[in-house]
């Protein structure tokens, strides 16, 4: 009886196989003739047209998207301008405190 259950096995092994193949030679058919049909030699006339507007459609929409970010990436750039000078102002300004006091506390030393 061990000999049955492991025969099923192995059949319902090839039963999932030829099902799940089915699909991936359908998908497999449909994508080899997606590439065929998109080398430009082999699109009709119609298809070659629709390709060059949705291409020019392409184009539109990209120069429309850089038009519209161009300011957020002003504000950005100035933004991030305004906080480096901010920060190197900051900087300066405790360095310049460290050495200020360093100075005085020299000369108190030089006095005594």
């Amino acid at each position: 009886m061990a000999w049955i259950r492991d025969l099923a096995i192995i059949l319902l092994a090839i039963e999932a196989f030829i099902v799940a193949l089915v699909p991936l030679l359908i998908v497999g058919g449909l994508v080899y003739g997606m590439w065929w049909l998109l080398r430009r030699e082999n699109l009709p006339a119609w298809l070659k047209m629709a390709q060059a507007y949705l291409d020019l459609a392409c184009a539109y929409v990209k120069l429309a998207m850089a038009h519209v970010i161009r300011p957020f990436i002003w504000i950005q750039t100035t933004l991030a301008t305004a906080h480096a000078w901010l920060e190197t102002l900051t900087q300066f300004a405790k360095d310049f405190g460290r050495r200020d006091v360093r100075h005085r506390t020299s000369d108190v030393r030089r006095r005594t």
